[in-house]
Parts: C-alpha cells; sequence; structure tokens
C-alpha cells in the first residue's frame, strides 16, 4: 500500500503549523519566556536581547497595547456593572437601603448643596481612595434630583484594625475578610484554613501561586497584588507565606547581584515593607510566616537570612512574625522530615523534596495560623 502525496506531506504540515505558531508565541511573548526561565531556572533564556532589534519589539508593544485595552474594556464592563448594582438597590431600598448599609450617614443633617459641591467631593474622595458610599450617595442625589445631604470627608466612618483580645489574638467575625498570600507553601496550607474559617463564616480569599516570591517581580509582582486586592475584596487580614523562591539572586539594573549581600537584602526587605505598610493603610492587620527548615542546604541557609527580614519589617505591633520551624521540628535548626508529636506519635510531616509539606503538615501549619486568631466557632487543636 501506497500512500498518497497529500498523506505523505501532513506530518510536515502539521510540524509547519506548530513551528510558525511557535515563532508567533515567542515573537509576542519573548521577554515573558525570559523572565519566567530566569524565575524557574534562576538563569537567563537570552531572549530578552531580542528585544533590541524593532521587529521583535513590536510583538512586545502589540502585546502590551493588547493588554492594555482589555483591561481598559473589563475596568468599564465592572465599573458599568457597579454602578448599575447601586443604582437598582438605591431605586428599590432608597433610604432604608442607604441607612443600613451607611448608617452612619443617616444620622449626618441634611444641607442644601449645588451639584458642583457634591461633585468636589467626590473628587476629594476619588484622589485619597474614595468610599464606596460617596458613590451611593451621589447616585441617590442624581435619581432624586436632590444633592441632599451634602457628603464631606468627614461624615464618611472611618475603619479600624480588628481588634485583639486579652492575649493578643486578632479578634475575627463575620464581618471580616483574610487574604492568603503565598507560594506553593502556602497553596498546600490555604485550603485547611479557608475551611476551618468558612465553618465560622468567616470568608477568606486565597491568591497563593506557586514558583512566586518578592526576588522576581518582573514575573509575578506581589506588592502590586496585594495593592489591588485589598481594597477591591475589602479585606481585614493578611496571612504571607512565602521564601521557597527567593533564595536566589537578583537582577537589578539588568546585572546580578548576589543573594544576601546588603544591596540584595535592602532591595527585598523595601518589597516586604511596601507589602505591610499598604495593609497597614487599608487598616489590614498582617501575619507574617516564616519560612521553615528546608531539606536543601543553600535553600536552609538562605531562608534564615528571609526570616531575618520578615522578622524585621513586621515588628509594629500592628503586623507580626509567625516562626514556623517549631511547629515542623522544635528549635533545632535542622530540617525534620518526620517529628514525633506530643501524644507519642511519629509522622511524616515534609515531602520527599525537601520543602513543602504533607497533609500533617499541612494541617498543623494551618492550625499555626488560626491560633493567631480569636475565632468562637473554631475549635483548634493546639496540641497539633
Amino acid at each position: 500500500m501506497t500512500l498518497s502525496a497529500k498523506e505523505h506531506s501532513s506530518p510536515w504540515a502539521t510540524l509547519s503549523v506548530l513551528a510558525a505558531t511557535l515563532a508567533v508565541v515567542v515573537w509576542l511573548r519573548h521577554d515573558a519566556l525570559d523572565t519566567y526561565w530566569l524565575q524557574t531556572r534562576h538563569s537567563e533564556l537570552g531572549l530578552s536581547s531580542l528585544s533590541d532589534d524593532g521587529i521583535w519589539d513590536g510583538g512586545v508593544r502589540f502585546t502590551g497595547a493588547l493588554n492594555k485595552a482589555l483591561a481598559a474594556q473589563q475596568e468599564q464592563l465592572d465599573e458599568l456593572g457597579n454602578r448599575l448594582t447601586q443604582a437598582s438597590n438605591i431605586v428599590l431600598g432608597g433610604r432604608e437601603f442607604l441607612d443600613r448599609s451607611h448608617p452612619s450617614l443617616a444620622t449626618q443633617p441634611a444641607h442644601s448643596a449645588n451639584p458642583q459641591s457634591v461633585v468636589a467631593t467626590l473628587d476629594q474622595a476619588k484622589a485619597k481612595g474614595g468610599q464606596t458610599a460617596i458613590a451611593l450617595e451621589l447616585n441617590k442625589a442624581r435619581l432624586t434630583g436632590s444633592m441632599e445631604p451634602l457628603l464631606t470627608l468627614e461624615n464618611l466612618a472611618k475603619p479600624e484594625l480588628p481588634p485583639l483580645n486579652d492575649d493578643g489574638r486578632i479578634v475575627l467575625t463575620q464581618q471580616d475578610k483574610v487574604l492568603l498570600v503565598g507560594d506553593s507553601m502556602m497553596q498546600g496550607v490555604a485550603p485547611h484554613v479557608a475551611r476551618a474559617l468558612q465553618k465560622a463564616n468567616i470568608p477568606s480569599v486565597d491568591l497563593s501561586k506557586q514558583s512566586t516570591g518578592l526576588a522576581y517581580p518582573s514575573y509575578f509582582d506581589w506588592p502590586a497584588t496585594v495593592q489591588k486586592a485589598i481594597p477591591s475584596a475589602k479585606i481585614t487580614v493578611m496571612v504571607v507565606f512565602l521564601g521557597a523562591n527567593d533564595t536566589w539572586d537578583m537582577v537589578l539594573g539588568g546585572r546580578y547581584e548576589r543573594f544576601g549581600t546588603e544591596k540584595w537584602q535592602s532591595v527585598y526587605a523595601a518589597r516586604i515593607e511596601s507589602m505591610v505598610k499598604y495593609a497597614e493603610s487599608q487598616h489590614v492587620r498582617v501575619v507574617w510566616l516564616g519560612a521553615p527548615n528546608m531539606g536543601r542546604e543553600k535553600i536552609n541557609s538562605g531562608v534564615k537570612v528571609l526570616n531575618q527580614l520578615y522578622a524585621s519589617q513586621t515588628n509594629d505591633g500592628v503586623a507580626r512574625y509567625v516562626s514556623t520551624r517549631e511547629v515542623l521540628g522544635g528549635n533545632s535548626d535542622a530540617y525534620q522530615k518526620h517529628i514525633t508529636k506530643d501524644d507519642g506519635k511519629t509522622v511524616t510531616v515534609r515531602t520527599d523534596d525537601g520543602i513543602h509539606f504533607t497533609r500533617d503538615g499541612q494541617v498543623m501549619l494551618s492550625n499555626l495560623i488560626l491560633r493567631q486568631f480569636a475565632i468562637p466557632a473554631v475549635n483548634v487543636n493546639k496540641s497539633s
């Protein structure tokens, strides 16, 4: 049996299509591929240098423009949806909806005001971060034909930090929302924390993402991600668990900066501080977990440096540093794959890669996080 010319050429046609597709992907995202390689392999792939050529740079500019256009369109759709929802709630609920949503505004006396005054107040608030209440009241004024009552920044209820109880734990209620931030270490722990909080009807948001950290913001920018997530999700507590991907040299100004140097630590500490200070500016308490002992010597020695930086940037009384080393192996600096619990039972807490955790290890770390909170509905086993 002989193959026809069409059948004989089909594998080559497929390979040609795949090669052309790959070429287009590299043209569009060679900078992202280079960054990914740097993050995962800690060495340069060399594709970024292609951007020096006008043709290759065109791919990056085209991708950037497309992403910007799509983001702008999505932002407009989100804003339209929010306005429609707010307007509908006000039309259906009237004053009752406003009183229920923002009781502090309901007690303010009415004042005559012209549209320019309220718009000026709105612009003033927008420049300082804004408040949903302003948008609600402005929509109500437009719908009813009245610009009363006049809102001022002083009339807005100021959020407060979640309180601490007598033993220093953060008191959580159903009005709080917990943000879980971290790398693949947090990915294994976060679901346990989220389920426990859910039992107490406390919502949480899990943004953990593998292969991320603070050393390579060009790959994934945690400070920027946090600054977007906290106000949009109305977060009141943020828990951070990072470090497994950060014990490497950085690329600063196009040059490698060796891990642990004074400059390296200064840059890394600034990134920690940016996350902590932004959270605190939004009345969010921060719980920052230290990295545990690691089964790989280079990473194990590196996380000691990271933990010192985490601790130094979270000692202001609002944020707190929580060591994980003791939970997974006592006070020793040595890595332990198996530990003996108080009841005499030996359990495996680490996986074969020397970094991640078994289910027992995940539960122990989850309980460590939950012990930072006062949640009457959640019974945390203190022996875990």
